[in-house]
């Protein structure tokens, strides 16, 4: 009896080439045989008989593997992955033709980008292979460990240009920026574990979301800072409009978000102001739409700031002209606008918050650079999403746009637990 609703569920799964689907379509199969045994029950056959009836009601179990089959696939979101590809062979092949930078001849940095790179795109390919939903087992650990490794920076790190890194053997990684995600991740997956919790939720997020915060004033990484007061406080508005903690004084909570978040920045007022110095704003203003720029002939690299390294938008137009910016941007539109429209689209509460979360990640990091590059603001800045060359940030962008893409390749089989679908209720 028993065996004979495992065969079938066994034989119906064994034509779906998805075997992420096959615990969830075996559960919803016997929830569906055991409410025909019932009604068979209540009709007056014995159990057995019952469940003989059921499972023949189910149908042939190679024609419904095969139905299921075209329904639960995994979905392979090709724009972004195409986007990646092309960001990361741009930021890596423009390298060779630019020639000197200010600290060594650009192929040198180029040669360096091609190993990261190819390392990045396979823990790409690991991640989009890694089921998401295992992070509700891991969230604490992850968090802990993003501690740890803070602390570690901070004690045996080095300092450069204002920044903690830590040395392994003759690689230098930009901890903070690993540890900073790590956090972000965390906090998420531990919000939707509090979905309606109501204050007590609320507080306990808010408290996370402040130790996260902390770790980067310790680190003095204020562009990171500036970045996630506004990534959280977008995240916090989006549970409170879709009552996530089950709070009725929602708007009164979102208040108390952005108060927080404006007061931090009122803190920081000072230090994201437009920079005295602005010279390096002449290589896009006496830039061509083809070719080097008149400012970058006379002058050289000698205006960039100290951290040019951020200012690689800069050095892009300044070298190959505003056509090539423009051509940037556009596909960074088309990327980062496929991200946040197919995020939307997820059902399931922790995916959703998941994509939201990666997608905003290189979002806000994508506008801080621009803003930044444009001198709008200063001081704050962030590194180009996949084009910036360096080990650290394009890894930590590999893991944004990686989870992601497991999370729309799992998408219409994790179950949707979403109590609205739309963001705004």
């Amino acid at each position: 009896m028993h065996d004979n609703k495992i065969t079938f569920t066994t034989k119906v799964c064994e034509q779906i080439r998805f075997k992420t689907a096959h615990y969830v379509i075996k559960e919803e199969l016997e929830t569906h045989i055991d409410e025909r045994v019932y009604d068979y029950i209540a009709d007056g056959f014995d159990k057995q008989e019952a469940t003989v009836k059921a499972i023949q009601c189910m149908g042939d179990p190679f024609e419904l593997g095969c139905q299921l089959n075209k329904i639960h696939k995994p979905y392979t979101e090709w724009t972004v992955i195409c986007s990646i590809i092309l960001l990361s062979l741009f930021g890596a092949g423009i390298l060779f033709f630019i020639g000197d930078l200010p600290f060594g001849n650009g192929s040198i940095f180029g040669q360096r980008q091609i190993i990261y790179t190819v390392l990045g795109w396979g823990l790409l390919v690991a991640i989009i292979f890694f089921d998401y939903t295992k992070l509700n087992e891991i969230n604490g650990k992850i968090f802990i460990l993003g501690l740890l490794l803070t602390f570690i920076t901070v004690l045996f790190g080095t300092v450069d240009s204002g920044v903690l890194y830590l040395r392994v053997g003759i690689i230098s990684f930009k901890t903070v920026s690993i540890c900073n995600f790590m956090f972000m991740i965390a906090i998420i997956v531990e919000l939707n574990k509090k979905r309606g919790e109501g204050k007590a939720g609320f507080i306990k997020i808010g408290g996370l979301c402040a130790i996260a915060l902390t770790t980067l004033v310790i680190n003095r990484n204020f562009d990171l800072l500036f970045s996630m007061l506004i990534i959280y406080a977008i995240i916090f508005t989006i549970t409170l409009r879709k009552k996530h903690f089950h709070i009725q004084q929602g708007w009164l909570y979102v208040s108390i978000t952005y108060g927080i978040m404006l007061i931090s920045l009122l803190v920081l007022t000072l230090y994201i102001l437009p920079r005295d110095d602005l010279q390096f704003k002449n290589y896009l203003i006496n830039s061509q739409w083809i070719g080097e720029s008149i400012f970058l002939n006379a002058n050289g690299w000698v205006h960039l700031p100290e951290n040019w390294t951020d200012y690689f938008f800069t050095i892009i137009i300044a070298h190959f002209g505003r056509i090539t910016g423009y051509t940037l941007i556009s596909v960074f539109s088309i990327f980062l606008g496929t991200m946040i429209f197919k995020s939307i689209k997820i059902k399931n509460c922790l995916g959703f918050y998941l994509a939201i979360g990666s997608s905003l990640y290189l979002l806000i990091n994508f506008i801080i650079n621009i803003l930044s590059c444009l001198g709008l603001i200063g001081n704050v800045t962030s590194s180009l999403p996949f084009v910036s060359f360096g080990t650290t940030d394009y890894i930590t962008n590999i893991l944004a746009a990686g989870l992601f893409l497991s999370i729309w390749r799992r998408h219409s089989i994790v179950p949707a637990d979403m109590i609205d679908s739309k963001i705004i209720s």
